[in-house]
């Protein structure tokens, strides 16, 4: 959870402010969280959203999608249950706010599982999810040969709105399509 602290302050402060700036009435704020795993992203970008709708007393509607290769991986991501150890990275406070102990494990509150839908995901193959207002992709792209690398970054800028952000890992970039991402 959590992962790379200074990344989830720098969203809040600098990008998601932007996206609300962008965003029309009514719609859903649509984050992608691509290569997902167990979910821990993307539970963590739901409560870095809402903590700063917090902040600014707004009430917009979140959807977070999160999509993994690994059928394993997505049925515990959809389960929202993780051990305990998760208080090293986790907050006391968002523990107590977004979490619920169950028989010696933490479990992800209904109010942010109700964010977020998981699903298995090629992102090779499979159409992606659209209108999005953030995609991130942290350190999946490290791991693809560089013709799957082409294939997917040019179906993350088709995905983005045009206000849109794409979130790479720090050893990650664009590569030969800086033009399509600003």
């Amino acid at each position: 959870f959590f992962r790379d602290r200074s990344t989830f302050e720098y969203l809040k402060r600098h990008v998601f402010p932007l996206i609300v700036k962008a965003h029309e009435k009514n719609e859903p704020v649509r984050i992608w969280s691509a290569g997902c795993s167990t979910g821990e992203e993307a539970y963590s970008l739901a409560m870095s959203f809402v903590e700063f709708l917090d902040d600014t007393k707004r009430n917009i509607p979140i959807q977070v999608f999160g999509s993994d290769l690994s059928e394993l991986n997505i049925g515990k991501a959809r389960a929202g249950i993780y051990p305990t150890s998760i208080a090293t990275d986790v907050s006391p406070e968002r523990l107590r706010r977004f979490f619920t102990k169950v028989a010696g494990h933490y479990q992800i509150s209904k109010s942010i599982r109700d964010m977020c839908v998981f699903a298995r995901q090629d992102l090779v193959n499979d159409p992606p999810f659209s209108q999005l207002d953030l995609i991130t992709c942290r350190n999946v792209l490290i791991y693809l040969e560089s013709a799957a690398q082409k294939r997917i970054l040019p179906t993350f800028h088709y995905a983005l709105k045009p206000s849109g952000f794409l979130l790479l890992g720090k050893s990650e970039g664009v590569g030969e399509f800086s033009d399509l991402f600003l």
